[in-house]
């Protein structure tokens, strides 16, 4: 049930198909402490965890509804949704919001928790609001996209203790007819820009992201992985200027704005490790793809949690030794 592919045991697997089944759950008792699992794509198991009880929303439904706003389009869709056949179906009703998520395996439950993004968008940039139940109370909240708090992978979701556990039933997404699409990211610009003539349209550009995505990134259904495993690392502009003067060449990166205003630097985790001499790295079944060295890969389908986890560390000392910057594990560990 992860895109690691990697065995891993729990005590208890609960499915259930509605919130309402979901707060009779949570009524007996049975969600205390429980882990919601979506579709895997984010978590890595680092052994048996026969005490932990899992549970997953088996509900794929999703709905698209007009608005008196003329070209805002409300998408909502259940946590059990496959994110990537959401990207799909909006794509080709002609809604622009998704198309630069495509190819992001998961469940719309899980990406709401981490705010997945790539390509120069976050699935935050258009959440309108999130149906949720909380545990401790055994009632029905909903939070708006700003009540989300959504940050780098990051949101509110994150930072509740165990027993105030926000279980995601239900996210409502905010699209567009008459949107643009958001050629941010740069290399996504620089392909689109090569195709003089193009009609553009969501599906076109769901196209040329999955295109890129494909064209370095491992098939999850072939090889195991959690794509991303690191966060691309924020630093202060004088750092920033710092670790290039003792590298003593350009260190990529692009400003940002963080919470207090401030204009920071994100470097590039990926041309960290590449440039730390970590490509070629690997600890029993675990190895790093070839094409793109952010991502860890369960290599012949054989690795455990602790091979990924000696390399992880691998690469973490060996980035921190080369530049004296900390990578962070984006993935999930358990």
């Amino acid at each position: 049930m992860t895109t690691f592919g990697i065995d891993a045991e729990c005590g208890r697997l609960i499915e259930y198909d509605t919130a309402a089944e979901l707060r009779e759950l949570c009524k007996s008792g049975e969600l205390d402490g429980a882990l919601p699992l979506g579709g895997g794509s984010n978590i890595l198991f680092t052994g048996a965890c026969r005490d932990l009880t899992v549970i997953h929303c088996r509900n794929t439904a999703f709905s698209i509804r007009e608005t008196d706003n003329c070209g805002i389009v409300e998408v909502s869709a259940a946590a059990g949704c496959v994110l990537d056949t959401l990207c799909e179906q909006t794509a080709a009703a002609g809604l622009w919001g998704l198309e630069n998520l495509s190819g992001i395996p998961g469940e719309i439950g899980g990406a709401v928790v981490q705010n997945v993004g790539a390509y120069g968008a976050e699935l935050g940039d258009v959440v309108a609001r999130v149906n949720c139940l909380n545990v401790k109370t055994n009632e029905f909240v909903t939070l708006t996209g700003e009540e989300c708090r959504y940050g780098y992978r990051d949101s509110v979701f994150k930072h509740h203790p165990a027993k105030e556990q926000l279980i995601v039933t239900e996210a409502v997404l905010t699209l567009r007819r008459d949107g643009v699409p958001n050629l941010s990211y740069s290399g996504l610009k620089e392909r689109i820009g090569r195709m003089s003539g193009l009609n553009l349209s969501p599906t076109v550009m769901r196209g040329e992201v999955m295109a890129m995505r494909n064209g370095k990134l491992p098939d999850p259904k072939k090889t195991g992985s959690a794509g991303s495993f690191f966060k691309n690392p924020v630093v202060s502009l004088e750092f920033h200027a710092e670790i290039e003067k003792r590298y003593g060449d350009r260190v990529p990166g692009h400003k940002v704005t963080d919470s207090d205003g401030l204009e920071r630097i994100k470097l590039s985790a990926a041309w960290l490790i590449d440039k730390s001499g970590c490509k070629q790295f690997s600890a029993g079944g675990a190895s790093l793809w070839p094409l793109q060295p952010l991502v860890i890969v369960n290599t012949e389908g054989a690795a455990t949690g602790a091979d990924v986890i000696n390399l992880e560390k691998q690469i973490i000392a060996t980035v921190r030794t080369r530049f004296g910057v900390e990578l962070v594990p984006e993935v999930i560990h358990i």
